[in-house]
């Protein structure tokens, strides 16, 4: 039964990495894609280049949110469990900076608009 549950708990662990690197490269092609749609759109001289980059880094950081919460599954100390809880605050705090900016060029979106 021992070596069942050391088994089970092997596969778990090897499941969870996989997640989080499936989750790691999602962000980083949401990122790649976002960043090459804002410099064709800058090209195209349309004044909203902005936005897509914004959402693209919006996504981004919500596949990283959930992969560093599925690498909470493999934590083995307080030390570990301490420094993903930061870089989870630090990322939080950095999605709502860009949802901020991504309301504020709307504001000025808008105020353009109107002249």
């Amino acid at each position: 039964m021992n070596i069942f549950i050391e088994q089970l708990h092997e596969y778990l662990n090897c499941c969870a990495y996989l997640s989080v690197y499936l989750l790691e490269a999602l962000s980083l092609l949401c990122i790649l894609y976002s960043a090459v749609k804002s410099v064709i759109i800058s090209f195209n001289k349309d004044k909203n280049t902005k936005k897509p980059l914004l959402k693209g880094l919006s996504i981004a950081l919500t596949f990283k949110l959930a992969a560093e919460i599925a690498r909470t599954i493999t934590v083995r100390s307080l030390d570990e469990i301490i420094q993903i809880g930061a870089l989870i605050l630090v990322k939080a705090a950095i999605t709502a900076l860009i949802h901020w900016e991504w309301k504020s060029s709307d504001v000025m979106s808008e105020i353009e608009d109107i002249d």
